[in-house]
């Protein structure tokens, strides 16, 4: 190299090049993704709220595909927690669209089930929603949607694999954290048993 010539940059490897590629267009396709999901549900919240709030349609349409789910699969299917899904059932069977029944295998447990009433609401609200569903699309053709359908599901799987990998670490985490507050709670058990004794021994 002469005297005074600028370095030149190491070149990236081929393989590097393409990984970074990659990444810049998985943020740009997960940026985007996000940024329509939010426009979408935020035009079908107004106008479909006018009649039903989306989480009631929601645990309206869970049951449509599968009526009599416990608690616990209903809460696994929607995302939410048990605590919230609690409040929602209760408001929804106290407005006579969905109804808790004795699990007939399990005394402990409960199902719930749409009334005939919550039937003919659902499918009020999901004929209308599905004309505002086609109304957001309407900008694709019929190949274009079924292509973004065929690709959405193409990720659907390994995002699936993926977070069920991730879950046995995070419980792990979470109970690592947890052990010294446990130990520390023991501790405090054994001292406060044994202070009894200790002051009786001190008499």
């Amino acid at each position: 190299m002469r005297r005074g010539a600028p370095a030149r940059r190491p070149v990236s490897p081929p393989a590097k090049a393409e990984d970074a590629l990659r990444e810049q267009a998985a943020i740009a396709a997960w940026v985007r993704i996000l940024a329509v999901h939010k426009r979408a549900l935020a035009a079908i919240r107004v106008d479909l709220e006018h009649e039903m709030t989306m989480p009631r349609f929601d645990l309206l349409a869970n049951l449509s595909r599968e009526d009599g789910q416990t608690l616990a699969a209903l809460s696994r299917s929607m995302l939410v927690t048990a605590g919230n899904l609690t409040g929602l059932v209760d408001r929804a069977a106290r407005d006579g669209l969905v109804e808790r029944r004795a699990d007939p295998n399990d005394r402990r447990a409960w199902r719930v089930h749409m009334t005939p009433k919550g039937q003919r609401a659902f499918r009020d609200a999901e004929r209308r929603h599905a004309t505002r569903i086609a109304k957001l699309f309407s900008a694709l053709a019929p190949a274009e949607l079924t292509t973004l359908t065929r690709l959405l599901a193409k990720l659907r799987d390994p995002m699936r694999a993926l977070a069920a990998s991730a879950a046995p670490a995070a419980r792990g985490s979470a109970s690592a954290r947890a052990r010294p507050a446990r130990a520390a709670t023991m501790k405090r058990e054994r001292r406060r048993k044994a202070s009894p004794d200790d002051e009786e021994t001190n008499r």
